[in-house]
């Protein structure tokens, strides 16, 4: 079962078969060729995505969508440059910046890719920046989106392992500003030794301004973050005071947003949305398989055997992570590969939250690196440079991010520290 799984699932995706559906028809070759009831099928799958919590993903996507449409994103990087644009280089300390907030809204990080290359890349061509490291800047600063809440990587985690999603939520804050923060400082680096351009320190009236413009954008992620915090919403009501707000401020705030947009804002959450409940469903049927087969417990036993260092195990599942992100999507990644390695760090007593937000991040690094890169191939097709010069450029960021996820692999207090407090 599991040749014909691994051999199905590989042949489908080298023939462009989209992940979910290589997922189930390789998992549906494999039942039936272990004899295991077709009627089990359409249960498993039908059960998979019937969660409370998953209600909290299309909600999510479609508070993002209509934060992004609103223009908002527009007060937000004006903020950010205010606050960040007159270091060197400070257009992509701005991308980076704007982006951290933007990323409390969207939860997707190839949508953030897309609105902010869409409004920067273009802007800071003009100022002589250039093109592919622009790319590489503002893909690389998408990332911190899959950590910020509401990330939906960190909610499928939480479905696949059972761990709790608002204290996800809440441990992605810290390592996702470590992100920007060693996003800033690669970017300063690298901006300093190609001499870009740094604009004017702000002017208190200036700042003020602009913190005014973009009030409505800083109280989103409070809304969100907050709501959990205090025990007022669970992450998927949350997701519902996200939406009501982000139609609030679109529709009557900023007046971008009428009646007439609301269908296709709906229909393009709604695709979105649809994406990931295959996955799901498709990853049902994968499990059953794997652990019918007891892959996990083979896994368990092979890193065993080359060490039980906590430490370490989680230092060759990052490299898994590492090679596994260039070629698998996201969602797809976390949902293929957790349920196998979910049961060693529980066998070894890794910490469930400290384990999510290692795989989020680690995975997350495959988003810019090639031959999948999406976040990456968004911002290449904005800024109009090939995906090999924008490979070249963001590999400064990719040794930076890799270099933090060790220090976080390393330091479980990174991650663990802030739920454990709230």
């Amino acid at each position: 079962m599991v040749l014909i799984l691994g051999l199905g699932f590989i042949g489908l995706l080298l023939i462009n078969v989209p992940v979910s559906f290589a997922l189930i028809l390789a998992s549906l070759a494999a039942i039936t060729y272990g004899g295991i009831p077709p009627m089990l099928v359409g249960q498993r799958m039908t059960a998979a995505i019937d969660s409370f919590i998953l209600l909290a993903v299309p909600f999510f996507l479609l508070a993002g969508h209509l934060m992004s449409k609103s223009g908002i994103a527009r007060d937000i990087m004006n903020l950010a440059n205010a606050v960040l644009g007159w270091m060197r280089g400070g257009l992509a300390h701005a991308s980076i910046g704007g982006g951290t907030i933007m990323g409390g809204m969207t939860g997707s990080a190839v949508a953030e890719a897309s609105s902010i290359g869409g409004a920067m890349i273009p802007e800071m061509a003009r100022a002589g920046f250039d093109r592919s490291f622009a790319a590489a800047t503002i893909a690389s600063g998408s990332l911190i989106s899959v950590l910020i809440p509401p990330s939906v990587p960190l909610i499928i985690f939480g479905v696949v392992t059972g761990t709790s999603v608002s204290r996800l939520f809440i441990a992605g804050i810290l390592p996702g500003l470590l992100i920007a923060t060693t996003l800033i400082t690669t970017a300063w680096l690298i901006s300093v030794r190609a001499n870009y351009p740094k604009g004017p320190f702000p002017t208190p009236r200036s700042f003020w301004e602009a913190l005014r413009a973009s009030v409505w954008g800083l109280v989103m992620p409070v809304v969100i973050i907050g709501s959990i915090r205090f025990g007022i919403a669970t992450p998927t009501e949350a997701s519902v005071i996200a939406v009501a707000y982000a139609a609030f401020v679109g529709m009557v705030v900023y007046r971008t947003i009428t009646l007439r947009d609301l269908p296709r804002i709906i229909l393009d959450a709604a695709s979105t949305t649809g994406v990931v409940m295959l996955l799901i469903a498709g990853a049902t049927l994968y499990g059953l398989i794997i652990t019918r087969e007891q892959i996990p417990q083979a896994a368990a036993q092979m890193i065993m055997e080359v060490t039980t260092d906590p430490g370490l195990i989680l230092v060759l599942i990052l490299a898994v992570y590492l090679c596994a992100g260039t070629v698998l999507d996201l969602g797809a990644a976390i949902i293929i590969l957790v349920p196998v390695l979910y049961p060693l760090t529980k066998q070894v007593g890794i910490d469930p939250i400290h384990f999510g937000i290692v795989t989020v991040m680690g995975l997350a690094i495959g988003l810019i690196t090639p031959p999948v890169g999406a976040s990456l191939f968004v911002t290449c097709g904005i800024a109009k440079v090939n995906l090999m010069q924008g490979s070249k450029a963001v590999l400064p960021y990719v040794v930076a991010l890799t270099a933090l996820t060790i220090l976080i692999v390393l330091v479980p207090g990174i991650a663990t520290w802030l739920p454990s407090r709230m």
